[in-house]
């Protein structure tokens, strides 16, 4: 008598576990499908969602394998309720399933790796299948022409792009077609493939309900529910396959060159960074400056030295950096505001920054600036704000302090120190900084 087989949902929609009984790799023992298989799928497919309507289609051709090939089966276990239903992606379904395998003294088949983690912390002899393969192709390139920076796929909702025409981009809708539930799946699939079989796959983020996977050529953020309630997929193509290096990447490093300057690059269309981050690198070692990239995600694959967390601690990392003395840290995504705390620590130390920072304007991101460390640090901070935007650099400021009076609150105020927002090659001034009540005011000059 064989061992008995458990399987779980994942191995069922995925076809899995019928590929298992075609190969022979199943043919004796019993397979025991727990009927919280069964009442998921009709509960999924009840709702309309193909994934259900997919998995039950599976089932009657995994019995039908099962009677073909002599493979024993039945049903076992509990059937979930109504409420352990509604609670599926907290884990109650997952549960009913281990419970059985742990009844029947089976083994646990599933593609789902936290599934099987947990199994093994509770002493079920588990199989895990990889339920992915490489692709050599991503599905969403089909939608990629070439003047397209970004893709919006939604489960339900027509695939939106942002496209750059002659330095400028605007959001366009590709079709009235709407993405279905297959389609983003299938994204999906193609990404945990990626994570787990390519090398050239970094993890920006890794989360049962959110994921954001980089690969060089694209920034794929994918959220699906209880996160967001449907099935998304947000796709920023690398900028410099747009962009000319000469717009995005020479003025940058020209100004690096100067000497170790503080540098805030605002990122205005949220462009994906890393890419631009690893070219400007790799320009100033070639200039035989050292240069290093540091950032918040878990890379394996990036061309110079890259710097993420130490135990999940970027302020770690920051520690060895300040030891290790390199002449330009490139802050490639500042994403808290204690970023901010630690890039004086750099800057305090005497090595040049270049920190990108998305934000719709030179004010917000002034002002997102001010929000963590006080007004006379700014100029110290930052020599220079460069903003980047689908034509490259599109304009360069410089900071500078002086003590002046200021009379928005009536009167002869005590002089206080103001920076000016000086617009580079022209000296005309953007805007003025200052505090009111210890709050920061950036107002336009001469407003």
């Amino acid at each position: 008598m064989g061992e008995k087989a458990i399987p779980d949902t994942s191995v069922v929609i995925n076809g899995a576990l019928s590929r298992l009984i075609e190969s022979g790799k199943l043919s004796e023992g019993e397979l025991i499908i727990p009927l919280a298989v069964v009442d998921e799928l009709q509960a999924q497919a009840s709702r309309g969602k193909d994934v259900g309507l997919r998995g039950l289609e599976e089932l009657r051709r995994i019995r039908a394998l099962a009677e073909e090939r002599g493979l024993a089966i039945r049903f076992s276990g509990e059937r979930p309720s109504l409420e352990d239903i509604k609670l599926a992606r907290s884990g109650r379904i997952d549960a009913l399933i281990r419970d059985v395998a742990r009844s029947e003294g089976g083994r646990l088949y599933t593609s789902d790796y936290v599934q099987a983690l947990i199994a093994e912390a509770e002493g079920i002899p588990v199989e895990y299948i990889e339920p992915y393969e490489r692709v050599e192709e991503f599905s969403f390139k089909k939608y990629l022409k070439p003047n397209v920076l970004s893709l919006y796929l939604r489960i339900g909702a027509p695939p939106l792009a942002r496209i750059l025409e002659a330095g400028e981009i605007r959001v366009v809708r590709l079709g009235d077609e709407p993405c279905g539930e297959e389609e983003l799946n299938r994204i999906l699939e193609e990404l945990m493939a990626a994570v787990r079989v390519r090398e050239e796959a970094d993890v920006a983020m890794l989360r049962p309900e959110a994921m954001v996977i980089e690969t060089g050529e694209f920034r794929i953020s994918l959220a699906k529910p209880p996160f967001s309630n449907n099935l998304e997929a947000v796709i920023h193509r690398n900028p410099l396959d747009l962009i000319p290096e000469e717009s995005i990447i020479d003025p940058i490093v020209g100004e690096c060159l100067e000497e170790r300057r503080g540098i805030l690059a605002l990122n205005l269309e949220k462009l994906y960074t890393h890419p631009i981050a690893e070219r400007i690198a790799e320009k100033l070692q070639g200039r035989g400056l050292i240069a290093r990239i540091m950032g918040h995600a878990r890379r394996a694959a990036s061309t110079p030295l890259y710097y993420g967390p130490i135990e999940g601690d970027l302020e770690r990392a920051v520690d060895y950096v300040l030891a290790s003395g390199p002449d330009y840290v490139i802050f490639e995504e500042i994403r808290r505001q204690r970023d901010f705390k630690l890039i004086k620590e750099l800057r305090d130390s005497g090595l040049g920054v270049l920190a990108f920072l998305a934000s719709g304007s030179l004010r917000l991101g002034v002002g997102r600036v001010l929000e963590s460390i006080r007004l006379t640090a700014l100029p110290e901070l930052f020599d220079e704000i460069m903003l980047l935007d689908g034509r490259g650099v599109s304009e360069v400021y410089s900071l500078v302090v002086s003590v002046r009076r200021r009379r928005e609150l009536g009167g002869e105020a005590e002089p206080v120190p103001v920076v000016e927002v000086v617009r580079s090659g022209t000296g005309v001034k953007a805007y003025e900084v200052y505090e009111v009540n210890g709050l920061p005011v950036v107002r336009p000059a001469g407003g």
